[in-house]
């Protein structure tokens, strides 16, 4: 895999976990005060996941680390 893809794939990884993690926090925080009605946990984190300012910060903080990280790496530390 050319070093770029594997960039991206680590990008794309961040903001996958990030997501999770998040989806997780809602989840589990719905279930513990609505728990008949669970599904809306579900439902509340999509349409959060789905906003565009919550969808580029992520996006941009999983570049900003990547690079960060790849700088660094490039500096021989």
């Amino acid at each position: 895999m050319p070093p770029l893809a594997n960039k991206l794939v680590d990008v794309a990884m961040a903001i996958a976990l990030t997501a999770a993690i998040v989806g997780i926090v809602i989840v589990f925080n719905n279930l513990l005060t609505m728990p008949r009605n669970s599904w809306s946990g579900f439902a509340h984190w999509y349409s959060f996941i789905l906003r565009p300012d919550i969808l580029g910060m992520m996006i941009l903080t999983a570049c900003v680390t990547t690079g960060y990280s790849v700088w660094q790496r490039g500096r021989g530390r």
